[in-house]
């Protein structure tokens, strides 16, 4: 009976042994570094964040020309949402607008890559439009998704600037985000207006401002972004100093 009771209390100690062991093997492929939740430390495993993005849960769309240094970008946190718009055939090209634009012509270049992403993109919940001189932060892009994500009601994030367009009524009185940076939600992509008729060449992001304004009327939740979240032209952070603005000779 003594020799018994000794083999089960081996055997207890033994699988007490194993498991602790398993534990630890487990601990050790993760990340050391702790995120309390509830009050007990988790790890993050490598290669995995909890600020990813679904794939449907957001496009990243950069108008770019051949000049444009698409490696930048992939390599950064936008690279896996990046979708870039142009208007020439080519490795880098995502979605295609077919005419030759211009800086006169990126208005149309606007309706063009609206109307793809309205038609094309109708699983993904937010868009951002980015200029390829800018960057934004992921954590801030990932509160934003948070924050609105489930909002029926239109959702149009940018710093905003009043149009007054007396040449053109489908512009005057609407709305517009500066161009570096804006973002928005599936409720606005369904009722933006990708017809509106205006006069004359006008700016690309007032254009997207207005078939927003005449699509989605009052009831469009406008948010004012936060700058400090946003570089234009210029990255400077701690002890890096980055010129984002494209080169002279280009």
């Amino acid at each position: 009976n003594i020799m018994l009771i000794q083999i089960k209390s081996l055997n207890v100690r033994n699988i007490a042994l194993a498991l602790f062991l398993c534990l630890l093997i487990a601990e050790l492929t993760f990340v050391g570094t702790s995120i309390h939740s509830e009050g007990r430390p988790r790890f993050i495993p490598y290669g995995y964040s909890r600020h990813e993005f679904t794939n449907d849960s957001l496009v990243v769309v950069m108008p770019i020309n051949e000049n444009t240094d698409t490696q930048f970008y992939r390599n950064q946190w936008l690279g896996d949402y990046l979708h870039t718009v142009c208007d020439f055939d080519g490795p880098d090209c995502s979605l295609s607008c077919n005419a030759k634009s211009t800086y006169e012509t990126l208005d149309k270049k606007t309706m063009c890559f609206t109307n793809i992403l309205k038609q094309e993109f109708k699983h993904v919940n937010f868009f951002i439009k980015l200029d390829d001189d800018a960057l934004v932060d992921k954590e801030y892009v990932r509160d934003m998704i948070e924050k609105y994500k489930g909002y029926n009601q239109p959702v149009y994030i940018s710093d905003f600037i009043l149009n007054l367009d007396g040449h053109n009524p489908v512009l005057n009185g609407s709305y517009y985000g500066n161009g570096k940076f804006y973002m928005f939600n599936r409720a606005l992509l369904d009722c933006i207006n990708t017809e509106i008729k205006y006069k004359g060449r006008r700016n690309e992001d007032a254009i997207f401002g207005a078939m927003v304004y005449n699509g989605c009327g009052p009831n469009v939740l406008k948010i004012t972004e936060d700058d400090s979240k946003i570089w234009h032209k210029q990255y400077e952070n701690k002890n890096k100093k980055i010129d984002l603005s494209a080169l002279t000779n280009h």
